[in-house]
């Protein structure tokens, strides 16, 4: 039976209004969110590379090299509320794991760590746990958090990841000459053999004005934005950064599309900064994430695959939480 195709009628669009789609599922959020400025001059400088932002940067050609994917995956495996006296805290049982993916002549999975924590709110310290399926043994190491906030234990659990993703980062770059690229913004910014670059799929804020914001509208595939400067000098924490596309996404989809956000250190001289940015501009577009992929295509396709292979390395969610209860059903009985 052939399937009946849906039939809508179209009105008259309203006048001065556009309406375009964003390629992520509704229930990850948007790709690219509305510009907001929350940054002041003091802690952005859009001119270090170039004062003309009125057209896009075309990536001269540089000799390739390998290129690492550095990313993690956490997961709340069990909530909890935790109690002394008359003090009521939320806690959760957790895991994250990350790991990396060298694209050279063939992309290979690299090191990958696996941690597990319980961690408690209110500053209450849970005791370690072990949970055992079989010959498999889960250890669950023990953390607080000074707050009683819902989301407390998450941020902690969220941290501990993005910890082991920067230290992962820092042995590669330590090792290899290559180019690291580490999903999410730039969290490491000690000196390394060879460049981290964070790569921020989606973000909240727009560090440059509005007027030069307009170029992202008018980024090709493979092109950036001047580089910019981001943080104050008194902070210790300062990165060169730029907006680039990764694909071409044509209408529905809004103009915004496929942009992503890179960074690396301000120690960098300028000049390896620059040459660095159109390297890695250069070669997102090859990776841009499949039709498939909910986040497409700034969810890009090595990062997509790491993630699902450490999800697997985790271990199934619902063995560690039915473990983990009749390990909290066994506590409560234990005289």
């Amino acid at each position: 039976m052939n399937e009946v195709p849906p039939t809508f009628s179209v009105g008259r669009k309203p006048e001065g209004v556009t309406l375009r789609a964003d390629p992520w599922m509704p229930e990850f959020g948007m790709g690219f969110e509305a510009f907001v400025e929350e940054e002041d001059e003091g802690q952005v400088d859009a001119k270090v590379e170039s004062e003309d932002w009125s057209r896009p940067v075309v990536p001269a050609a540089r000799p390739p090299r390998d290129l690492w994917f550095v990313d993690g995956v956490r997961r709340v495996d069990l909530r909890l509320i935790a109690s002394r006296g008359g003090q009521r805290s939320p806690g959760l049982i957790g895991s994250f794991a990350v790991g990396s993916v060298r694209c050279a002549e063939r992309a290979r999975f690299g090191e990958v760590m696996v941690g597990r924590s319980v961690i408690l709110g209110g500053g209450l310290v849970p005791e370690r746990f072990e949970l055992r399926r079989g010959s498999t043994i889960l250890a669950f190491e023990p953390l607080t958090v000074p707050g009683i906030e819902p989301d407390l234990p998450l941020w902690r659990l969220q941290r501990l990841m993005r910890d082991a993703e920067a230290a992962l980062a820092a042995r590669i770059a330590g090792a290899e000459r290559s180019v690291i690229l580490a999903d999410g913004p730039l969290t490491f910014h000690e000196p390394t053999k060879c460049p981290i670059v964070g790569m921020a799929k989606r973000f909240h804020r727009l560090y440059i004005s509005n007027e030069q914001g307009e170029l992202l509208s008018h980024l090709g595939k493979g092109q950036r934005t001047p580089l910019f400067l981001l943080g104050r000098p008194e902070s210790g924490v300062r990165r060169y950064a730029w907006y680039a596309r990764i694909a071409h996404l044509p209408a529905p989809w809004h103009d915004q599309t496929a942009i992503v956000r890179c960074e690396v250190r301000a120690t960098l001289p300028i000049d390896e900064a620059i040459e660095l940015a159109d390297e890695v501009t250069a070669r997102l577009p090859t990776y841009a994430g499949r039709r498939a992929d909910p986040r497409t295509p700034q969810n890009l396709a090595p990062i997509a695959g790491l993630e699902t292979w450490l999800r697997h390395r985790m271990g199934d969610t619902r063995l560690v939480r039915r473990a983990a209860l009749s390990w909290l059903r066994a506590t409560e009985m234990a005289p």
